[in-house]
């Protein structure tokens, strides 16, 4: 397993102490107070792997998992509570390719941590008897690594040829479908936009009421990245200027979270993002020129900043994005407004964790922003150039700060204490930002080692060094939790 912020040592430690000191517990099975004790006996009840939302497969229906060599994909782990306060561990594909989590219990987590490419199906059968002096028999092991296939998170045949499909659907296409709908936000476009308008009301929301457009319209916008229901209302802060400005922005330029990137760099794509209120269209003779601008530096540069392009297809920021930017369009419209349809540029940007998080002595050995500064470079002459010819330009950024507690690698629940000392700490960490100074604020999550995930690193570095702003606003700080004593913290920053 390969999960961000180094996630996995933390949970199997967890899971390989669990099967080892807990033998008498059937539940770490799955299987019930009737189970026998051996993992054999787990596979003929399909108790060794909860795979939620994932149906069994029929056996003759049965695909080779994997290749002789068993390995897990890369998967971000975090401990969550079963039934009867069971300790199970939840595996969840950042890229998004699988179609839901999956959960184990100790002894499955146990096993999984075997399967890392480097071990066959007897290898892996005789070490986890020598470590947990339990019986694995190669049928269980078999039934465990069916299950993940099926869920898509082996690196197997099934998986890739699985991604293959995908891939081709997407590249065919020219529009970014809203997969967001349902997950992240209402599916129903009534209840969507009921939800959008709830994020305005007061007493949380700053309100909907009219005004005279007297606002310019700001230089730059820093929204979270959060889920509709957990962050309304810290979008709604941010986006008020932008719903009272007397012209509306011409251009947009997208920045969002790019959690499966494999580089530090930003990654364009010229879809055009859609959602149930409507797309908007984006911006390809620009995303040319850039991509144009970065082959003529190098042949590499120029493949990198589209190599990942699929990604765009799963990451849900700039879906957001463009929803929100859909709603404020035609709530102007419903005030008599009548705007210039913008255009955008939609763009991933790349985790900055490694070279926080790593010793000063190491940076060497990991990318730092440098790709990220020559590519910035680019997109700030060509976005300058249509400013030149009169468009009104709008950086746009979305991203969270702080993300701590077990669900995120913590080893302990996050407590009023630890959210209070959370909070000054993020505040600290935000003046760099209300000045748009993003090499100080490199440098502050760096002189901690990140301590605190903060996984928008990569975007909001993007976003400064791009705009480069002065005299932000902190509209809005929150703390949302997304399991019980875990926590994301979520700001809203306008620069004028």
């Amino acid at each position: 397993m390969n999960p961000r912020n180094d996630e996995s040592a933390e949970v199997i430690l967890w899971a390989m102490s669990v099967s080892s000191n807990d033998q008498n517990d059937q539940n770490d099975l799955g299987t019930g107070p009737a189970a026998a004790t051996s993992v054999a006996d787990v596979s003929a009840t399909d108790g060794l792997a909860a795979v939620d939302g994932v149906p069994a497969a029929d056996e003759e229906e049965a695909v080779e998992p994997s290749e002789e060599r068993p390995m897990l994909r890369p998967l971000e782990a975090f401990p969550v509570d079963g039934p009867g306060g069971q300790k199970l561990l939840a595996l969840y594909d950042p890229s998004g390719m699988a179609p839901a989590p999956v959960t184990l219990p100790p002894l499955g987590a146990a096993v999984i941590e075997l399967c890392d490419g480097t071990r066959t199906r007897a290898e892996i059968v005789a070490e986890f008897t020598a470590r947990y002096r339990r019986a694995l028999t190669a049928d269980a092991l078999e039934s465990l690594l069916k299950k993940l296939d099926d869920a898509l998170l082996l690196d197997s045949t099934n998986f890739r040829l699985h991604c293959a499909k995908v891939f081709a659907d997407f590249a065919k296409n020219p529009e970014r479908a809203p997969r967001g709908a349902g997950i992240h936000y209402p599916l129903s476009v009534e209840e969507l936009s009921q939800s959008l308008h709830t994020a305005f009301s007061p007493p949380n929301g700053p309100g909907l009421t009219e005004a005279k457009s007297e606002a310019r319209t700001p230089r730059a916008i820093l929204l979270p990245s959060v889920e509709l229901k957990s962050g309304g209302p810290a979008y709604a802060w941010a986006l008020k200027p932008l719903l009272e400005a007397t012209e509306f922005p011409t251009l947009i330029v997208l920045f969002g979270c790019d959690h499966s990137a494999a580089d530090p760099t930003l990654t364009f794509t010229k879809k055009h993002y859609q959602t149930p209120l409507g797309g908007l269209q984006t911006d390809e003779a620009l995303v040319d020129q850039v991509i144009a601008d970065a082959t003529a530096v190098g042949s590499e540069l120029g493949e990198l900043v589209v190599r990942d392009e699929f990604h765009h297809r799963n990451e849900h920021s700039l879906e957001l994005a463009v929803l929100w930017l859909r709603f404020i369009l035609d709530e102007r419209k419903r005030r008599g407004l009548h705007d210039i349809e913008p255009k955008v540029v939609p763009i991933l940007s790349g985790s900055l964790h490694e070279f926080a998080a790593i010793a000063p002595q190491r940076e060497h050995e990991v990318s730092g922003p440098r790709l990220l500064d020559d590519v910035i470079a680019l997109l700030q002459n060509r976005v300058g150039q249509r400013q030149s010819d009169g468009a009104r330009v709008l950086w746009l950024g979305l991203a969270d700060l702080a993300h701590v507690g077990p669900r995120f690698g913590d080893p302990q629940a996050i407590t009023d204490e630890d959210r209070d000392s959370l909070e000054r700490r993020d505040r600290q960490t935000l003046k760099p930002v209300l000045m748009g100074d993003a090499q100080t604020f490199l440098a502050e999550i760096k002189r901690e080692r990140d301590r605190r995930h903060v996984v928008g690193l990569g975007t909001i570095y993007s976003l400064l060094q791009a705009a480069r702003p002065t005299g932000g606003v902190l509209r809005c700080y929150a703390q949302c939790a997304v399991s019980p004593n875990s926590f994301v913290s979520t700001v809203s920053v306008v620069f004028p």
